[in-house]
């Protein structure tokens, strides 16, 4: 009788786990407006490569843009945190050991 009730107990379990993997998926293909935030969140989840896609998010945006964003901010240089090296304004990633910078 109990391995009755374990194994339903589990078979419960393992329903529900592929129904919100399903619930994900159909989420993330839906057609709105956090349609790649939910790509990245089922990919981070179930193991896939989130890394790729927000380097193509990153490359989508202008270098223009980002040029006028450094541009707007008030100059300084310091000392990388991570390495030391000194970094600018200018750069979006130490050029030493490419720490992104915020």
């Amino acid at each position: 009788m109990m391995n009755a009730i374990a194994t339903a107990i589990v078979l419960a379990i393992a329903g529900v786990l592929v129904a919100a993997m399903i619930y994900i998926v159909k989420l993330s293909a839906a057609d709105s407006g956090k349609t790649s935030e939910l790509r990245r969140f089922a990919e981070a989840l179930f193991g896939g490569n989130a890394a790729g896609q927000e380097a193509a998010a990153e490359a989508e945006e202008p270098a223009d843009a980002r040029e006028r964003l450094a541009a707007s901010r008030e100059s300084f240089s310091e000392p990388c945190p991570a390495c030391g090296e000194t970094v600018t304004q200018r750069d979006a990633d130490c050029p030493g050991c490419g720490l992104r910078l915020v």
